[in-house]
């Protein structure tokens, strides 16, 4: 019997490709138009400022920092990150929070969930701060009843650490519960290593009948 559902956030329950797309190209314009340099110079820096992050920090949460990427990408054009870096952040996060949108589905799912007494928590790699941020942005603070990150656990998926503490949250058997997820190995597979059941939806485009069609399958595990 299910008793639970855990998500994944990005490219589950809203498309993050485009977005990030969107917000990187105003900090481009931002970057361009305050130093006076091309666009060409700008993703060159950008994509060392980047890179460089995740070789200093490897496979943790803080590698996904874009406040750390503004910095490096500023000093590996030689110009002081401070006076800029905040703003290029902020340029970023703005953007992209205030232009989310559930995927069709996802909210008629969750009320679903809230009439069988199912429970619903975020499973999901990047920082505590900016996930919280990203649920409230969607409307669904009041819907998810835990969150972890890998920022909270130490490790980011598919580390069966995230899984277990998952678990620990819901106080529930991994057979109660299912997982839900845009990654083979880093969604479905863990979860199904860690005992739970699990679905995956193709990136960035389940459909509202895809949600609709996995609801049913979780209401027949609850009868």
């Amino acid at each position: 019997m299910i008793k639970a559902v855990i998500f994944d956030l990005d490219d589950t329950l809203y498309a993050y490709g485009i977005l990030d797309e969107e917000a990187w190209g105003k900090v481009r314009r931002l970057v361009c138009g305050e130093l006076g340099i091309t666009a060409q110079a700008y993703e060159e820096a950008y994509s060392y400022g980047r890179s460089e992050t995740k070789r200093q920090l490897g496979n943790v949460a803080a590698s996904h920092n874009r406040l750390l990427y503004c910095q490096k990408t500023l000093e590996y054009l030689g110009v002081n990150p401070v006076p800029l870096s905040l703003r290029m952040y902020e340029t970023y996060w703005g953007t992209f929070l205030e232009n989310m949108s559930l995927f069709d589905g996802v909210r008629e799912f969750m009320d679903c969930m809230h009439e069988r007494g199912i429970t619903m928590m975020v499973c999901t790699d990047l920082t505590a701060h900016i996930q919280h941020r990203k649920i409230e942005a969607l409307g669904i603070a009041e819907d998810i009843k835990y969150l972890v990150t890998s920022e909270e656990a130490g490790r980011e998926k598919p580390a069966p650490e995230m899984f277990a503490l998952c678990l620990e949250k819901l106080k529930k058997k991994p057979e109660e519960v299912c997982c839900i997820g845009d990654s083979l190995e880093r969604d479905v597979k863990a979860a199904l290593a860690a005992g739970m059941q699990a679905v995956q939806f193709e990136p960035g485009k389940p459909s509202a009948a895809q949600y609709r069609a996995v609801a049913d399958r979780i209401l027949r595990c609850t009868e």
